[in-house]
């Protein structure tokens, strides 16, 4: 048991949600063709939830790697202080660097064989978005050093994961669809900006150009965080209204509380530090919450937990309008 926790851990699996979400899309659209198949989607998940694993945990060893090449031992690799268990596990030597660099293997080789399955039931366009997924992975590491770390990552989540999902499950390609991936790209972004906001110092003194840092100031990444919400919620409103999304579609619009107290609540953190924080049902799930208090990260944990809760359920509330 111990150490199935710590390999949740340490490929941080507390973050599927992003992938899950990408999947209720799928099978919310790709249920509907007479080529669907519920054990094939089952393969794609375990596919889908490898990668999403596997480039977790490339992430952390490629940022591990970089701190020793600088001459620091690895018992005094820091990193945020934020989050203290990045790369927690490798750090104390739970998992030796050669064993990291055995588990990345695995995990990326498990959707390489998956993939080549659903190459030979659904053609040699899977090629593709396994050729796209992964250049997009081993990128991510240096993305922030262009300013695309929330390119990639929204670019995986959204139209990368879902179009290819869908066409690996029915073998084809639809508009609607992609445009639906659209406004999960910016839902996805979301979290990522508002992670990167919080993490603002850090961000900088690591030479991480993110879109806070090119945005000038935290004040001005606040804006852009509204202006990527609105983004979200705009796709949806063209693709009823202009599009052929189903009406239905509108329940995205449930997340306006969600999306609302985050806001609110990056504007405190910005400018009012002595704020209290308690979590209520209708913002989502806020997991291990005491523990959390226990660690003196509740400012942090609170935004990040909202950001994640928009992005989800956003997706959700999606896929239930899909089907609807």
């Amino acid at each position: 048991m111990d150490k199935l926790k710590n390999l949740f851990e340490l490929t941080r699996a507390y973050a599927l949600g992003e992938t899950f979400a990408s999947c209720f899309i799928i099978l919310a659209y790709s249920h509907f063709s007479d080529k669907f198949s519920l054990l094939n989607f089952i393969i794609l998940m375990i596919a889908l939830c490898s990668v999403h694993l596997g480039a977790n945990l490339f992430d952390d060893y490629a940022d591990v790697k970089s701190k020793l090449k600088t001459g620091v031992e690895l018992k005094d690799v820091v990193f945020n202080s934020f989050i203290p268990t990045k790369a927690r596990l490798i750090i104390n030597g739970t998992f030796s660097l050669k064993h990291v660099e055995y588990i990345i293997l695995l995990l990326f080789l498990i959707p390489l064989v998956i993939g080549f399955y659903f190459t030979f039931i659904s053609g040699f366009k899977i090629l593709i978005y396994m050729l796209l997924g992964g250049l997009f992975v081993l990128f991510y590491p240096i993305a922030p050093k262009y300013y695309l770390g929330e390119f990639v990552i929204g670019m995986i989540y959204g139209p990368l994961v879902i179009n290819g999902g869908y066409c690996a499950l029915t073998g084809d390609f639809s508009f609607n669809l992609f445009f639906i991936s659209v406004a999960i790209f910016f839902s996805t972004v979301v979290l990522l900006h508002t992670d990167n906001l919080m993490d603002w110092e850090f961000d900088k003194q690591e030479g991480r150009n993110t879109l806070c840092v090119l945005s000038g100031s935290k004040e001005n990444s606040l804006k852009l965080l509204k202006y990527i919400i609105t983004a979200a919620y705009l796709v949806i409103v063209a693709g009823v209204f202009f599009g052929e999304f189903n009406p239905k579609m509108f329940y995205v619009f449930l997340t306006l509380p969600i999306a609302t107290k985050l806001l609110q609540s990056m504007n405190d953190y910005i400018n009012i530090k002595d704020v209290e924080f308690k979590p209520r049902w209708y913002w989502g799930f806020f997991e291990n919450w005491k523990q959390i208090e226990e660690l003196n990260i509740a400012f942090y944990m609170f935004r990040f937990y909202l950001a994640r809760n928009f992005s989800f359920f956003f997706a959700v509330f999606a896929a239930i309008g899909i089907v609807d």
